[in-house]
């Protein structure tokens, strides 16, 4: 026999039991009636319709308020996102960068140099340590450290004109350090408003450019600002053709992370390459004599 749940709440007849058919007529409701409680459901959620979206435009802007200054934590690290793009696309920054002074700078090269490079002797150490005084401190520059802001923070801390180059080809005054091709081809189109016919901004990174490419741009053409990789960078370095007589600012994209959470001190070859060109003898001279200094983005 089958139990009372699998009536779910019907009408269950005992025996010779019978239903008045005047009560079941009572009890059904007449086609007239139904549709006019079918016509009162449709009016009444057509009503909370309009109050939920009503709701929801009010409530869109505080999300995505909130999901601009969204952080996620990931070795460690606190990342937050900070949308500052044109076209509303978010450009995610590690914001602690921006509050380091030159102390903590060197301090953070100096444990990320023993992170990678663990066989080092302490004299190697000693060697390849970069000082306080290498670093600008640029804690004043409040904005995030985004695309769009980077031409306000080099004016913000150059006191010469960005537009201006030496005499001499392949001799910058400013070389903008970072971790991808794609990422130095984003930096370059934000500088570019520097370049003129006398003042390249030059893109040095080996996707999709030949190392003797590069290094005729050098031979050729006089550069204001060199954007690349610390690779490609380095190999124009030791080749002689990229000079360093005039360097004032190595610009280190840092604040900058990846789709993967990664910065340029997080990926052992680019911190490698950084701390190569940091030690080169003339870029260190020039820190030394204080003709340069390193500056984090």
């Amino acid at each position: 026999m089958d139990s009372e749940d699998d009536y779910d709440g019907g009408v269950v007849l005992d025996g010779a039991e019978t239903l008045d058919p005047s009560t079941y007529a009572r009890s059904t409701p007449s086609t007239t009636d139904r549709r006019k409680r079918k016509r009162e459901r449709e009016k009444l959620n057509k009503q909370k319709g309009k109050k939920s979206k009503s709701e929801g435009d009010e409530i869109a802007p505080q999300l995505l308020e909130h999901r601009s200054k969204k952080e996620t934590r990931k070795g460690g690290e606190v990342k937050s996102t900070a949308t500052d793009v044109p076209g509303g696309e978010t450009e995610p920054v590690n914001e602690d960068m921006a509050r380091m002074d030159p102390k903590l700078l060197a301090d953070y090269v100096s444990q990320r140099l023993k992170r990678f490079e663990k066989d080092l002797s302490s004299v190697e150490l000693e060697d390849r340590y970069i000082s306080e005084s290498a670093f600008l401190d640029t804690t004043a520059f409040t904005p995030p450290r985004t695309l769009r802001n980077l031409p306000a923070y080099l004016e913000s801390f150059s006191k010469f004109a960005l537009i201006k180059s030496a005499a001499t080809p392949g001799t910058p005054h400013t070389l903008i350090l970072t971790l991808a091709a794609v990422r130095a081809t984003d930096l370059a189109r934000a500088v570019r408003k520097y370049q003129t016919k006398d003042s390249l901004v030059a893109k040095l990174f080996a996707k999709h450019i030949k190392l003797k490419d590069s290094i005729t741009t050098c031979q050729t053409s006089r550069i204001g600002i060199g954007v690349g990789t610390p690779g490609r960078i380095l190999d124009l370095l030791k080749e002689g053709v990229l000079k360093v007589d005039e360097l004032k600012n190595v610009v280190i994209d840092a604040s900058y992370v990846d789709k993967k959470g990664f910065g340029a001190f997080d990926i052992r070859e680019t911190q490698k390459g950084i701390m190569e060109i940091l030690g080169f003898a003339g870029v260190k001279a020039r820190f030394e004599r204080g003709e340069g200094r390193v500056m984090f983005y």
